[in-house]
C-alpha cells in the first residue's frame, strides 16, 4: 500500500464513510472513496485495491484530487468495485455485472464511460442554469404566499367578526324597536280595557241599585222610591248594551329565515382571482375528454365531478361519470322541444330542477322528483340560478309571440318580470315564429345574459337586473368564415361572457361589457363542434360538443 503525508488542515464539516455510516477520516486518491478508520484497514488489504494512495480527508485533499477515479462502489453489488463501464448500459460495472445482466455486452474503459457521462451531463448544465431562476421566483412567491396567507386569514377573521357584529348589532336593533312596539301596544291596550272596564262596572253598580230599590223590602223606601225617583232609565242603562271595541291580541309574524337569504346577509368566501387571465393560445389545452357515444349534447350542466346531459337521440336526462358511464338519469317529455335546460341547485334540500315538459319545470329533491312550477299557458325557453339563489326563467307565449324573462325565488314565488324581448330593444316587440333556441346566464355583476336564435335574428343580448338593455353582440368582434350562430352561453370567474359559436366551431370570449378579447377552438381538434357549455369547480371550460363527447378545456391561468 502507498501512502502519502497527511495533512494537518482537517475537515471542519464532518463527511460521512462511503462505505458506513461513520465520520470519514481518509481520503483514497485513486478510486476517491471517503473512508473511516475502520473501512480505510479493510480498503488497504484488499487485493482490488491494495496499492491505493490514501492520505488524510481535507478540503485541500479533495480539492486536488483528480477528477475521474479509477474505480467506483457498484451500484449492485455493494461488496464490490465497478472498475470498467459497459457500453450499451453506460453504467459502469462490477465483475460480478460481467457475469450476470451485462454478459456478452460491449465493454469500454472507466475513464471513456466517466468522460461519456460527464459531457451528456454537462450539455444539460446550461438548460439548468438558464431555468433555475424561474424556479428560485416561484419559490419566493410560494414563500411570499406562505407569508401572506396567515396574514390574510387573521384579517379575513377579523372582517367576518365584525360583520357579524354588525348584523348581530342591527338585528338586535331590530329586536327591541319590536320588543318597544310590543310593549307599548300592549299598556295602550290595557289602558283602553281599564277604561271600559270601569265603565261597565259602573253600569252595573247602577242596575243593581235600580234592582234592590225597585225590590225594597222596606214598603216605605220603595214606595218614596217609586213616587219620587226617576221613571227613566236613560242615565242608568243606555239604551242597549255597549260593544266595546276590544283591542286585538298581538300577532308576531316571523320573518323569512330561508338559507339564500342568509347566504347572502352572513356573505361568502371566495378565492380570489385578481391574478387570473386568460390563457395564450398555445399553453390553451384539453385536460380530458368524456365519451358518451350518444347524439349531440342539447344541454349540460357539471355535478361535483359528474355530468348532467341531454343528447339528441334521447327523451332523459343522464347524469354520466368521468369514464362515460351513466349513473343516474331522469324520463322527461322533450322530445319535440328544442330547449332543454337543466340546472343544479344545492338549496333548502333541493338538488336539480328541469324542464320537465313545454309548461313545467321540476326539482329533483331528496332523490324524488316533484312538480315545481307550471307556468301555463307560457311555454319555458330557458332559466338559470342566480347568485341569491332565485331562478331567472325565459318564457314564451306561443299565440302571442312574445318572449319575456321573469324571476322566481326556491318556494315557486314570482319575484319580478323583467322584460320582454325587443328587436334591437325598440317598442317593436320579437316575432318569435314557429321556433327559437334560448340559452341563459348570469354574469358576476348581475347581468343576465341571453344566447337567442330565432326566425329572425341569432344574437347575444345582455340586459341589466331590471331589464335595461346594455348591449347587442351578433359576431362582429372577429373576422367568422361563416354567418354567427350561437348556442350554449356561461360566465366565468372574471365575468368573463362565453358564446359556443355552432357554425364557426369555437367559443367567443367577450369582457363583461361585451368587448371581443378572443376565439377558443379545440386545440388539435378543428371538426369539433361546440354546442353547450358550463363551468367546472376548477374554472375549466367542459364543452358539450355536436359529436356527443365532453371535452375539458384548460383556457384559465
Amino acid at each position: 500500500m502507498a501512502s502519502a503525508p497527511e495533512e494537518h488542515h482537517q475537515m471542519q464539516t464532518p463527511v460521512n464513510c462511503d462505505t458506513c455510516e461513520n465520520t470519514a477520516k481518509h481520503l483514497c486518491q485513486s478510486c476517491l472513496d471517503r473512508l473511516c478508520d475502520r473501512c480505510k484497514e479493510i480498503h488497504t488489504k484488499s487485493k482490488a485495491s491494495f496499492d491505493h494512495v490514501i492520505v488524510l480527508l481535507t478540503f485541500e485533499s479533495l480539492t486536488l484530487s483528480p477528477e475521474c477515479p479509477s474505480s467506483y462502489i457498484c451500484k449492485w453489488h455493494p461488496k464490490f468495485r465497478a472498475s470498467i463501464g459497459c457500453q450499451k448500459c453506460n453504467v459502469p460495472v462490477c465483475e460480478k455485472c460481467l457475469i450476470g445482466e451485462h454478459n456478452g455486452h460491449n465493454l469500454i474503459e472507466f475513464t471513456q464511460l466517466f468522460q461519456y457521462r460527464k459531457e451528456k451531463l454537462e450539455q444539460k448544465l446550461s438548460k439548468v442554469r438558464s431555468e433555475l431562476p424561474k424556479y428560485e421566483s416561484e419559490l419566493e412567491k410560494v414563500r411570499k404566499r406562505t407569508r401572506e396567507v396567515p396574514e390574510n386569514t387573521d384579517i379575513m377573521k377579523k372582517e367576518i367578526d365584525y360583520h357579524f357584529e354588525s348584523a348581530i348589532s342591527f338585528l338586535d336593533a331590530s329586536k327591541q324597536h319590536l320588543l318597544k312596539i310590543v310593549e307599548e301596544k300592549t299598556v295602550a291596550n290595557l289602558c283602553l280595557l281599564k277604561e271600559q272596564e270601569n265603565n261597565l262596572q259602573t253600569y252595573i253598580k247602577n242596575m243593581l241599585e235600580y234592582i234592590d230599590n225597585i225590590q225594597n223590602e222596606d214598603l216605605q223606601e220603595r214606595i218614596s222610591f217609586i213616587l219620587s225617583g226617576v221613571c227613566s232609565t236613560d242615565d242608568i242603562i243606555p239604551e242597549r248594551c255597549p260593544s266595546f271595541s276590544s283591542p286585538r291580541i298581538l300577532t308576531y309574524v316571523k320573518g323569512c329565515l330561508q338559507k339564500s337569504l342568509i347566504h347572502k346577509i352572513s356573505g361568502d368566501i371566495f378565492e380570489s382571482h385578481i391574478n387570473t387571465k386568460l390563457l395564450k393560445k398555445e399553453a390553451i389545452h384539453v385536460i380530458k375528454t368524456v365519451h358518451l357515444n350518444q347524439g349531440q349534447i342539447l344541454s349540460l350542466c357539471f355535478d361535483s365531478g359528474l355530468y348532467w346531459v341531454y343528447a339528441s337521440n334521447e327523451n332523459t336526462f343522464k347524469k354520466h361519470n368521468e369514464e362515460g358511464v351513466c349513473v343516474d338519469e331522469i324520463q322527461v317529455q322533450l322530445k319535440q322541444c328544442i330547449n332543454r335546460p337543466f340546472c343544479v341547485v344545492e338549496n333548502e334540500g333541493v338538488h336539480a330542477i328541469y324542464r320537465n315538459d313545454t309548461q313545467k319545470l321540476c326539482i329533483l329533491k331528496e332523490s324524488q322528483q316533484k312538480l315545481f312550477i307550471n307556468f301555463a299557458p307560457l311555454g319555458i325557453a330557458c332559466f338559470c340560478l342566480t347568485t341569491d339563489g332565485d331562478i331567472l326563467v325565459g318564457l314564451a307565449h306561443s299565440k302571442e309571440n312574445i318572449f319575456g324573462i321573469a324571476r322566481y325565488s326556491m318556494c315557486g314565488e314570482r319575484k319580478q318580470f323583467i322584460t320582454q324581448i325587443m328587436r334591437r330593444w325598440t317598442l317593436e316587440p320579437l316575432l318569435l315564429g314557429e321556433w327559437f333556441r334560448a340559452y341563459i346566464v348570469e354574469n358576476i355583476n348581475g347581468d343576465i345574459c341571453l344566447s337567442v336564435e330565432t326566425n329572425l335574428s341569432k344574437v347575444v343580448n345582455v340586459i341589466r337586473p331590471n331589464g335595461d338593455h346594455r348591449f347587442t353582440y351578433e359576431g362582429k368582434g372577429t373576422s367568422l368564415y361563416q354567418p354567427f350562430l350561437p348556442r350554449g352561453i356561461c360566465t366565468n370567474v372574471l365575468g368573463h361572457i362565453l358564446i359556443a359559436d355552432e357554425n364557426n366551431h369555437g367559443i367567443h370570449v367577450l369582457d363583461k361589457d361585451g368587448g371581443f378579447l378572443t376565439m377558443l377552438t379545440i386545440p388539435g381538434e378543428p371538426h369539433a363542434i361546440p354546442i353547450t357549455l358550463c363551468i367546472d369547480h376548477q374554472n375549466n371550460l367542459c364543452i358539450g360538443c355536436a359529436d356527443g363527447k365532453i371535452r375539458i378545456l384548460k383556457y384559465l391561468d
